[in-house]
């Protein structure tokens, strides 16, 4: 066992303080349990008298030992809570601020110094908690602002999720333009229809009025109504046929806009009209 004289206890205190928190708790060797605790904790378990408060101090001293900090500072409070002995609150402070556990160091710090008023050292105990409280203010300010960061963060990703989504919805909802043109085509091609029955009728009532030698009735105009009917009937053709490869071409449109295909995947469709009838084609890929 160590014995407490003045001058080693004086010693160990100056050696312990004058060690930077920064560099405590690294690979560099530090001062057992004993040791550490010399500045005003508790160095053995034979003043306590609870039973279970000796077994986790004798634990928390391992741990100490073994540089496992958190775990030796959590067993210092358990004994602190068992035996009500002030002392094991500082011995709870050295192994959290070993640890870098600023709040939970300077918990500890502050309660063993509002329970031991005669505290050793006290003047640079209490310098020793000012400046853990300006760590914390200053970490505080840190999360704060690594909290807005994220929040902005947050924010920014949320809207152009928002944005994308709303492209995908735009390109995957079906397109309108293919069936109004389907809609013209089929319209012509009723027209083109009801055209091509006039111009059957005009033919019709022709063969009745006109024999097969051409020989027509005196007021049959015989060259002006073949011609209104070839006319008509070029023009039904026209928009039969037109209108038909329209219509085929709105409806391949939709079914290749509809399953999200682009422009370049359009058929192309031409009609073409001659004196003896109009052609229609049409073209694509799907």
């Amino acid at each position: 066992m160590l014995r407490r004289t003045p001058t080693v206890a004086a010693v160990i205190v100056a050696l312990a303080w004058a060690t930077p928190v920064a560099a405590q708790g690294g690979d560099e060797a530090h001062p057992n349990a004993e040791e550490a605790m010399q500045g005003g904790g508790m160095t053995t378990d034979r003043e306590l008298d609870d039973t279970r408060a000796r077994e986790h101090f004798q634990i928390a001293t391992r741990y100490y030992d073994e540089g496992r900090f958190i775990e030796a500072a959590q067993q210092f409070e358990e004994a602190f809570e068992l035996s009500g002995r002030a002392e094991l609150q500082y011995n709870a402070y050295i192994a959290y601020r070993e640890a870098h556990q600023s709040r939970r160091a300077a918990a500890m710090l502050e309660g063993y110094l509002e329970q031991v008023p005669n505290a050793p050292d006290r003047v640079n105990l209490q310098a020793r908690l000012e400046e853990l409280r300006r760590v914390i203010e200053q970490e505080q300010q840190r999360q704060e602002q690594l909290t807005d960061a994220e929040r902005r963060a947050e924010e920014n990703s949320r809207r152009a999720e928002q944005e994308a989504r709303a492209r995908r919805e735009a390109e995957a909802a079906p397109e309108a333009w293919p069936w109004v043109v389907f809609g013209v085509g089929a319209a012509a091609t009723i027209a083109g229809a009801v055209v091509g029955g006039l111009a059957l009728s005009e033919a019709s009532a022709l063969r009745g009025e006109c024999d097969d030698m051409g020989q027509c009735l005196p007021q049959v105009n015989l060259d002006e109504r073949r011609d209104n009917a070839r006319t008509m009937a070029l023009v039904g053709d026209f928009l039969l046929f037109g209108g038909g490869a329209v219509a085929v071409t709105g409806l391949i449109l939709s079914l290749v806009f509809g399953l999200g295909g682009s422009s370049d995947d359009a058929p192309q469709a031409s009609v073409m009209c001659t004196g003896d009838g109009c052609y229609g084609t049409i073209g694509g890929s799907l």
